[in-house]
Order: structure tokens, then C-alpha cells, then sequence
């Protein structure tokens, strides 16, 4: 399993069984994480753990970027 730097919600992580593309912290999915698949645990999007991998298409406030310098 992953460290536990990866750790962040289920609505950014693409182990998150949600078919949106943008999930709230109330969305319920399945979690697909390869290891985790067998208790086949259902989640909400606020819920997290160490397994976490960046999904695409997520807003900016599921996780902290820091700050990000202006390109213009």
C-alpha cells in the first residue's frame, strides 16, 4: 500500500467509483483501490485514506496546491 503522503478525500482519488466528474463530499461510490476491492467498501467523496491517487478532472479544493504563481 501506499505511503502515507498520498493521503486525500475519495472525491479526488481515481480509485473513486463515481462516474462524475466532479463529485461532492456526499457522493457515495465504491472504492476500486486494487487492495481494497475485496471488502467492497462504500464511501462518501468526504472520506479518505493513504491509498490516494489524483484523479483527473477534480476542482482545486480537494486538495491544497499551495500557492501557484501567476504565468501572465
Amino acid at each position: 500500500m501506499a505511503d502515507s503522503k498520498n493521503w486525500g478525500n475519495c472525491k479526488g482519488c481515481r480509485h473513486f467509483g463515481s462516474h462524475h466528474p466532479d463529485p461532492g463530499d456526499t457522493a457515495v461510490a465504491k472504492c476500486m483501490e486494487p487492495d481494497l476491492q475485496a471488502f467492497e467498501l462504500q464511501v462518501t467523496g468526504a472520506s479518505g485514506c493513504n491509498e490516494f491517487e489524483a484523479r483527473t478532472a477534480v476542482s482545486s479544493d480537494v486538495y491544497d496546491t499551495g500557492s501557484v504563481p501567476s504565468m501572465h
